[in-house]
């Protein structure tokens, strides 16, 4: 996600709890920009503190503003969170579901990542405000999530989407590749395997190996095919 950063908020929050079972999440998936807006109790509460774990040490941290518009303040993309999705006859639910938002994420500046009070979630006006709209569906006809789980899940994609960027980053440099092709070829020839060699081909590169798989793999053949062309010693008798 290169230089962007992420910044969560919470409107109207009216759980006790569930506060601090976010907190919790924001300090499990390290997110220190938390932004609540109009919060219906105190935050240093000793429940919030209690349910929050180690996450009560982002407390210090929350900025507690009026209005979402306070919240939503330089931030480069914004994304409101609903449990109505989708409508066809709604420009405004048109929905992302939360495994697509990586595709949509900028590289830089800072995202926000709206949640809404556990009563009744974001307004309509609310929605109006922030750039996209996301709508978690669980394929059944009650699509509200308690807020907690819902921010764990949205969390848990988003950092998904970091390791996949890291995973594919990791991927097997193409001279790499290209000498993994070489020794199969070469390994093809040695065993008179043809069929053999092709499902050990197709395996490897069905799997997308990463870079030191990848390697491991190569030395791996070379040994195999240096035991191959060496010549059995037998028994020498005087």
């Amino acid at each position: 996600m290169g230089q962007q950063g992420l910044r969560l908020v919470l409107v109207g929050p009216e759980g006790r709890v569930n506060m601090g079972f976010v907190l919790r999440l924001a300090r499990n998936f390290g997110i220190e920009d938390l932004c609540v807006a109009d919060p219906q109790f105190n935050l240093d509460d000793v429940e919030v503190r209690e349910f929050a774990a180690r996450g009560a040490e982002l407390l210090d941290r929350v900025a507690v503003k009026a209005s979402l518009d306070e919240c939503l303040s330089g931030v480069r993309l914004s994304i409101c969170t609903t449990s109505i999705g989708f409508l066809e006859s709604d420009v405004l639910r048109q929905s992302l579901p939360p495994h697509l938002l990586k595709y949509v994420l900028p590289r830089s500046g800072t995202v926000a990542l709206v949640f809404g009070r556990e009563s009744v979630g974001l307004r309509r006006e609310e929605l109006e405000k922030c750039d996209l709209v996301s709508s978690l569906d669980t394929g059944t006809d009650y699509n509200v999530l308690n807020l907690s789980h819902a921010v764990g899940i949205y969390l848990y994609e988003l950092r998904r989407g970091e390791v996949s960027e890291a995973y594919e980053r990791n991927e097997c440099a193409e001279d790499v590749l290209k000498a993994l092709r070489r020794e199969l070829e070469e390994l093809k020839t040695l065993s008179d395997d043809e069929k053999g060699i092709r499902a050990l081909k197709n395996l490897v590169f069905r799997a997308n190996p990463r870079n030191p798989e990848c390697g491991a793999l190569y030395r791996l053949l070379k040994k195999i095919i240096f035991k191959l062309k060496r010549p059995e010693c037998g028994d020498v008798h005087a």
